[in-house]
């Protein structure tokens, strides 16, 4: 079912590399109420791709930072857009409270605990998901619909066991993540208009070879979460999963 753009409540976790365009995007579209999350600050060595931030802002919460750029961007657009920040981590016990009454919720973080848990909390409350992610000159992106098409545990299954990369360690290319953040908002916008056909299709990015690829996947049958078997989002499930890896943006 489609939702008017103007009464849609969309809410970002993370407004790093992934979340600031998809922000950008989102705030100039004519969103109603656009919330932020994220508990860190601006860093010199993240503004190659974080680009709502600039040097001046080093050392200052990115929430309110983001919210005063987007605020000021869309009232110049002539949207009334309502930006709401919590500077916060999305953890276990505060997850299903925090994507509740929201029509959809748009994910940018850097950990895939984080993105496991934002699948489940989504699911048992029955909010549509985007999430996207990278690493160096590559990444992914997919929206996914309680009850339609393939969620996230069905293309990934869980949390790797084995050590993750991220792009903190590993590095990320800004224009990977700006392409990224882009589809993001697009698969959002598409939700919020009632596309059924946005759902289920995993994007894949190149960077080097200037590719994008989609594969639309089905549910698997043993999925733990389109089965109903995952039926909270307790901390014991996330690998990995501690406050001080929990939620960090790309």
């Amino acid at each position: 079912m489609a939702t008017t753009l103007s009464r849609a409540r969309v809410l970002v976790v993370g407004v790093g590399g992934l979340g600031c365009p998809a922000a950008r995007v989102l705030a100039q579209s004519g969103i109603g109420r656009l919330e932020l999350i994220d508990d860190d600050i601006v860093d010199e060595s993240n503004l190659h791709r974080q680009t709502l931030y600039r040097l001046e802002d080093c050392g200052l919460a990115k929430v309110r930072v983001a919210a005063a750029v987007l605020q000021a961007e869309a009232q110049r657009g002539g949207h009334a857009c309502q930006i709401v920040t919590r500077e916060e981590r999305v953890l276990p016990d505060s997850a299903s409270a925090l994507v509740a009454g929201h029509d959809v919720v748009l994910e940018g973080a850097d950990n895939f605990a984080t993105k496991f848990l934002l699948a489940d909390a989504c699911a048992l409350a029955g909010v549509p998901l985007v999430s996207a992610g990278a690493v160096r000159w590559i990444g992914w992106a997919m929206a996914s619909r309680p009850g339609e098409g393939a969620c996230l545990r069905c293309i990934f299954e869980d949390v790797p066991r084995e050590h993750e990369e991220t792009c903190a360690a590993a590095g990320v290319v800004g224009p990977v993540v700006g392409v990224l953040g882009a589809l993001s908002a697009a698969l959002a916008l598409r939700l919020l208009h009632g596309d059924p056909s946005a759902a289920g299709t995993l994007f894949g990015y190149d960077g080097l070879r200037g590719t994008l690829r989609e594969r639309a996947h089905r549910r698997r049958a043993d999925c733990e979460l389109c089965s109903g078997r995952i039926t909270d989002t307790a901390l014991a499930r996330y690998i990995h999963a501690t406050p001080s890896n929990l939620h960090s943006s790309v």
